[in-house]
Order: structure tokens, then sequence, then C-alpha cells
């Protein structure tokens, strides 16, 4: 509502006897019914489904996308299709006969949230497992194996992406719905450590758990985030001395790797950023360097992808350039 009133739109919302619209605007005395599709980020292939299945039965009703944000794909296609947009960050296009708006407006402070879909930690672990392999169903056996959980706690958070419509009706996962839904939730803890020249020590690579030697049969460290998408070839200039992120297994590790490696006194002093794994997966899905520039373990493309997909600026745009190995489902 606040979008609206900054540019001097009355706004309220349907009353009983309006009940096909999600909202009404008074915009200088003219009554305009609004349909809403509201969505954490708003991306090409979910404008389309949204396309082709308008809902709102009102004759002369303007359909309104509202988005943390609207990625330039979909603001182009909602454009041809005469649909507008609220993307949150600051940015109202409303199209309707008679009415052009197209103006920056206040950004949202907070972002749209599912509150309760990644509540738990066994939801966020079920996601994953749906993105590795998008193209095999949610069984409910398999997961609980896979993931070491009850089957009744798999099965929940099965229910749950499935009420949230991010399962269609084969419990395949709907991509890319439930990747950017899981990189809504992706928020692993880090913390930032001073060297990274004794990692190679195997009385340090031990301790700490890194599994160097054994990339493919064990859970380990494994490089993420810009570096690791430079080394799959995604479009992302980054120098050779920038500092690597590295997934660890637990939180344990990264207070270990903290007394053991120092911790800087300032960024410039940085010599790596440790991120938790949200993920049993993410440590134990590695894959081996690509090349000897880089020389660590890579994680999964996926979890590579939902890192740069937490920040909106160049990490996105890394995205939207990003083809995948062959062997990876291209799921954003």
């Amino acid at each position: 509502m606040a979008a609206f009133a900054a540019v001097g739109i009355g706004a309220r919302p349907p009353t009983a006897s309006d009940t096909a619209t999600d909202l009404l605007l008074d915009i200088h005395g003219t009554r305009l019914a609004v349909d809403v599709k509201a969505v954490a980020t708003a991306t090409p292939e979910i404008v389309a489904k949204w396309l082709r299945t308008p809902r709102s039965s009102v004759i002369g009703s303007a359909h309104l996308v509202v988005a943390d944000r609207v990625v330039a794909g979909a603001r182009q296609l909602l454009a041809d299709n005469g649909w507008g947009w609220l993307d949150l960050r600051g940015q109202l296009r409303l199209i309707s006969p008679g009415i052009h708006i197209d103006t920056n407006v206040p950004a949202t402070a907070q972002p749209m949230r599912r509150p309760r879909l990644f509540a738990g930690k066994v939801t966020l672990e079920v996601a994953a497992s749906l993105l590795l392999t998008p193209d095999q169903p949610a069984s409910i056996r398999r997961l609980a194996r896979e993931l070491d959980r009850s089957p009744s706690s798999i099965s929940a958070a099965v229910s749950a992406l499935r009420n949230a419509q991010l399962l269609d009706d084969g419990h395949l996962p709907i991509v890319p719905d439930l990747f950017w839904e899981t990189a809504d939730a992706w928020r692993p803890a880090t913390t930032t450590v001073s060297r990274i020249d004794i990692l190679h020590d195997p009385a340090i690579t031990e301790v700490l758990r890194t599994a160097w030697d054994d990339v493919t049969g064990s859970s380990g460290w494994a490089l993420t985030d810009t570096l690791a998408a430079a080394a799959y070839g995604a479009p992302a200039g980054v120098r050779a001395d920038y500092p690597p992120d590295f997934y660890v297994p637990d939180e344990a590790t990264a207070h270990r790797a903290a007394t053991m490696l120092g911790v800087p006194m300032s960024d410039a002093a940085r010599g790596a950023t440790l991120h938790v794994a949200p993920a049993p997966q993410v440590c134990a899905t590695r894959r081996p360097a690509r090349d000897a520039e880089t020389h660590w373990p890579l994680a999964h493309p996926l979890f590579v992808a939902l890192d740069l997909a937490s920040d909106p600026g160049r990490g996105r745009e890394i995205l939207d350039g990003w083809t995948p190995p062959s062997d990876v489902a291209r799921v954003w």
C-alpha cells in the first residue's frame, strides 16, 4: 500500500462484494481492480506460467506482479503482455486503458518471505535433494534414507512444499520456483579466518575435516561463491588472489578453524570466508577441482548458485549468464 500512497494512489483491499479481485485502486477518481500475483523473485519462467492462466474475471482489471525482485527478462515479458509490476526494491509499473504509471517508489525494507515453509532444517534439506535431482519425484522413503531423517518429518516437509505449490501433481519439483524460494531461505552462518597457507598440513586437515584427498567419497570442505562459479565457467570476473569462500560441514568445524587459522583484524587481512553448510548434501556432493589454478574441491553447482542468488546485484547477474556443466540441471 505504501508504494501506491507514495505516488498519490489510493489502495484498499476488496470488500465482500469484490471477491473476484485482489486490490482496488483509486487513481485520481478512476476505480481500478487489480489482480495481484506475489512471489519472492519474478523470473521469466514464473511469469510465462501466469500469463497462460490469468485468474481475474473482472472486465478491465489490471494485472500486477509483486516481488522482492523482478528480473529483467520477466519485466520484458510483463511489458509485452500489458502486465505491471511492483519491484519491492523501488519500482512500480502499472498499465491499464487510460492509465500508464512507470515510476520509482520507496523500497520495501522487509522482503516477502514464506514464514513457516523453511522454519525447520528438514524442509531445506528436502528442497536441496529435489533440486539436485529435479527429474525424480519426492519419494518419502528415498529422501528419509538419503537424509537420515524419519519418514514422518520428510512427509511433513514434502506436504509443506506441495501446499506451497512448489511440487507438481507427480511430486516433481517446480523449477525455477523451488530454487528461488530455497534461495530466499539459504542463509548459512559465516566466519572469516586469516591463514589458508597451512590448510594442506596433514595435521591441520585431519582436525578440520577438510577431506582434500577423498573428494567424491567423503564429506569435507568445498569451494563456493564467485571463485567456484568462475571455475565452472560462469561469467564471474575475479582476481586470482581473491580470498576463497568455503563450505564447511558444521559449526564446530567453523569454530575450530577460527581458532587454528586465526581471525583477521580487518577485511583486508581476510584469508577466507567459511560458510556452515545449511544442508548435509552441500559437503557430501563435492566435485574435483577443474584446473590447476583452482586446486580446491568445488561445491556442487546448485549450492554455488544458491550462494550467488543471495546477492541481488552481481551474484544474480552471474546466474543469469551461467549455464552449468552438462550433467547438472539448470534449476534457476
